[in-house]
């Protein structure tokens, strides 16, 4: 069987983020390939040690203040609960040819043929995306510091 199995979908499939078809055909050609037996056993290493870190706590006064300073931030611009998508685009400092491309994207809504966003809706839609760009850096992260294990020799 080929190996075209990489890291990232390793590490995606151990997670249990892929969908089924890929994660049954990843299964199955885990059964056949020890190099990738090998791979996936680093990950799980690297899991463990990085699972051992001690995550930092900010500082109550440090979270805090973040949360002021973002308040500050988002209060500062906008002065209506909905926004046109000149007034999103400039919230989320994005120019006009940025914003035509996540247009699809947005949580917006039509008034009297105008496009408009809810504050709290992009809100909660610019938290998601961030969620999703933190876990695919964990997940990338991961992955290299497992590849970095691997060529240490640290697991087998």
């Amino acid at each position: 069987m080929a190996c075209n199995v990489t890291s990232e979908e390793l590490s995606a499939w151990k997670a249990g983020d892929l969908p089924a078809s890929r994660a049954s055909r990843i299964a199955t050609h885990l059964t056949a390939c020890p190099s990738c037996r090998s791979r996936l056993a680093t990950l799980k290493e690297a899991g463990l040690l990085l699972s051992s870190l001690r995550m930092p706590v900010p500082s109550a006064d440090a979270l805090l203040a973040a949360r002021r300073r973002l308040d500050e931030v988002t209060r500062a611009g906008i002065s209506s609960e909905i926004m046109t998508l000149e007034e999103a685009a400039q919230f989320l400092r994005l120019t006009p040819a940025q914003m035509d491309e996540l247009a699809e994207e947005l949580p917006a809504f039509e008034l009297a043929g105008q496009i408009r966003i809810r504050r709290q809706k992009l809100l909660e839609w610019v938290k998601q995306r961030e969620r999703g760009y933190t876990r695919e850096i964990a997940a990338r992260w991961t992955t290299q510091t497992a590849d970095w294990l691997a060529q240490k020799g640290v697991a087998s």
